[in-house]
Order: structure tokens, then C-alpha cells, then sequence
């Protein structure tokens, strides 16, 4: 083997049967190995030689990753961190899927050029689903807040500091009376009055709904960590719930919710059944799942459950909205008795 002056060239000199010599030339890079075709100064050796080496030079680049101090390089280094690790599976997944909406954007550049008005720009981007919009602005100020902790970026810098998220149309949310639950569960399908039973009696969200496990049940409690707030509760199991819950309790364990085909369901499945359920009953209004969580919010403070007791379930935010229903509704009822007593 002759080493030549053209790099990541090789020559292999090799003696035929004449007893003359001749030289086979060859590309290395790496763990590339190739013969390349005649000798230098031909056109076909040049050509496949500027082949090869453009190819591994450019594979080069892509296992070295996104340029240092990109947009890009920031978020990988954010998604190999402990504290990314030691988020839910949920947030986890969520921050994914959100950064993948912010690197064909801004990805490639730098994570110091980034302005408030970049910022706003992606946000305004998504303005019809304000939910969307909210969860980049936050997704980029933890972003820049965990490369300030880390010392990547400079202190205090964050171009998502004082952006405000774009406000939703209020939208009205029905609580279920008891007459509208007891007609749905009567005529609901099983996998429906499941998924009901579980929002009515423990008072979680769609989320936690989906996630419940038999394992988590213990006959007089069961056992919620709550997905939006990372907050363990211990429910005591209402009799009703209890008694459906026994009667359909898995030998297998795994989730409690599942479809008809035996397969868990996600939080986006569970409000599909519910909706499809209610729409099946003739004399059914429309009502959501998360009007349940309300129902049972203001059933607890009708048998006398304290604000404490309430909150300490459902949380503040649906506690004063159940609330502001349950007034209504007990106004109305005082109304309509003293109406009847005047009749």
C-alpha cells in the first residue's frame, strides 16, 4: 500500500500473472473502503471521488447534530437532561410535540437572536387554537428558563417574558343534573357508563379517567395521580362506583377504561365514546364529560362537603365554576317554591 498526496486516497500495488505491477486505487474515510475507477488525472476518478467524499462529509455533519447555540442544539440538550427525564410521561410527550412545532420555525437559529417578537410570531401562527398558542409561548419560557439554570444562556433571557396568551371564546360548559344522569346511565353502553361512573364519583379529569388502573383500586379507595398537576389523591369510593367497579373488575389488571375491544382508551377516545353515547339517547341534551366533573363538584357541596373538602379533589378553578351553577340552580329551585306556595 502507497500513500498518495490526494486525501483519503490509497494505492494498492499489486503484481499480474506477467510479472509486471500494476496499481488498483482506493477510497478510505471512516469505514468506507472503495476502489476507485483508473488513476488520477482521469475524469472518471475525480468524479466518483468528489462522490464519496461529499457523501461522508455530509453524513459527518448530520452525527454531529444541530449546529452549536441553534435553536435546535438548545432543545436537544434540554430533552437529554434530568430534569426532562423526571417530567410525567404526559408533559414529556406534550413538550415533544410542541418543540416540533417551533423547530421548522426558528430551529436553525441561534438561541440568543430569538426576540419577544419571534416569539409573538409563532404564537399569533396558531391563533384559531388558542390552547396550541399558550403552550408554545410556556413551552419556550421553560425552555430559556432551564438554559438560564444551566448557565446556556444568558442570565435572565427569555424572549417569552411578558408575552400574554391569547384569551378563548368563553366556552359554556353544561352541568349535568341528576335527572340528565340517571336518564344516561340507564341507556348508556357499558363502556360509556364506565367512563361516567369514574368522572361522577371521583371528579377527574378526562386525563386521569383514561389513566386509571385496576392496580389503583382498592375496593374502599382509589388511587388517582392527577396528569395536569402531578397531585396523588386518595378518593374514597363511593358505593355506587364501588359496586360497578366489582361487578367488571379485570383478573388482568391494567386500565379500567377500556372500548369495546378490550384496548385502553387515550383522553381524546374517552370524550369520543361519551359523545357518541349521549347522542344515541333520543331525550338526551348535549352534554360534555367535563360537565360531570362539575356535577360533582356541586353534588358535594350539596351534601355538605366543606370548600376545603371540595377543593382538595377537584381543584380551585372547577370548584368556582360548579359553584356559580349550583347557586343558580338553588336560587331558581327557592324561587320556584315560594312561587308555589303563593299559587
Amino acid at each position: 500500500m502507497v500513500r498518495t498526496e490526494i486525501p483519503f486516497t490509497y494505492v494498492v500495488r499489486r503484481k499480474l500473472a506477467s510479472g509486471k505491477f500494476r496499481d488498483y486505487w482506493r477510497f478510505r474515510y471512516g469505514e468506507t473502503n472503495v476502489a476507485l475507477p483508473g488513476a488520477p488525472g482521469d475524469a472518471a476518478f475525480h468524479e466518483r471521488y468528489g462522490e464519496l467524499l461529499s457523501r461522508e462529509q455530509r453524513i459527518a455533519e448530520e452525527k454531529t447534530g444541530p449546529e452549536f447555540h441553534t435553536v435546535d442544539w438548545l432543545l436537544d440538550a434540554f430533552f437529554a437532561s434530568p430534569e426532562f427525564e423526571v417530567l410525567a410521561d404526559t408533559t414529556q410527550k406534550d413538550y415533544r410535540e410542541t418543540a416540533e412545532r417551533i423547530r421548522p420555525v426558528i430551529g436553525t437559529e441561534r438561541f440568543d437572536s430569538v426576540t419577544k417578537q419571534v416569539v409573538l410570531a409563532l404564537r399569533n401562527d396558531h391563533k384559531a387554537t388558542p390552547r396550541t398558542s399558550h403552550k408554545i409561548k410556556q413551552f419556550i419560557s421553560r425552555l430559556y428558563g432551564w438554559g438560564d439554570e444551566q448557565g446556556l444562556v444568558a442570565e435572565s433571557f427569555n424572549p417569552a417574558a411578558g408575552v400574554k396568551r391569547i384569551k378563548a371564546k368563553v366556552k359554556h360548559i353544561e352541568v349535568w343534573s341528576q335527572e340528565e344522569i340517571d336518564l344516561f346511565l340507564s341507556k348508556c353502553d357499558p363502556v360509556a357508563k364506565t367512563i361516567a361512573m369514574l368522572a361522577l364519583y371521583t371528579g377527574q379529569r378526562r386525563q386521569d379517567v383514561a389513566t386509571m388502573d385496576w392496580k389503583a383500586y382498592q375496593g374502599g379507595v382509589i388511587r388517582v395521580r392527577q396528569n395536569k398537576t402531578g397531585t396523588p389523591l386518595t378518593i374514597p369510593c363511593h358505593p355506587k362506583l364501588k359496586a360497578h367497579l366489582d361487578a367488571i373488575k379485570s383478573p388482568f389488571g391494567g386500565s379500567i377504561v377500556r372500548n369495546a375491544q378490550g384496548r385502553p382508551m387515550d383522553a381524546n377516545a374517552v370524550s369520543s365514546q361519551m359523545n357518541r353515547a349521549v347522542a344515541a339517547i333520543a331525550d338526551m341534551p348535549h352534554r360534555s364529560l367535563h360537565g360531570l366533573r362539575y356535577a360533582a363538584a356541586s353534588t358535594l357541596e350539596a351534601v355538605g362537603c366543606t370548600v376545603a373538602q371540595i377543593v382538595s379533589i377537584i381543584g380551585h378553578r372547577t370548584f368556582q365554576v360548579a359553584m356559580q351553577y349550583a347557586s343558580q340552580r338553588r336560587d331558581a329551585e327557592a324561587a320556584m317554591a315560594l312561587m308555589e306556595k303563593e299559587a
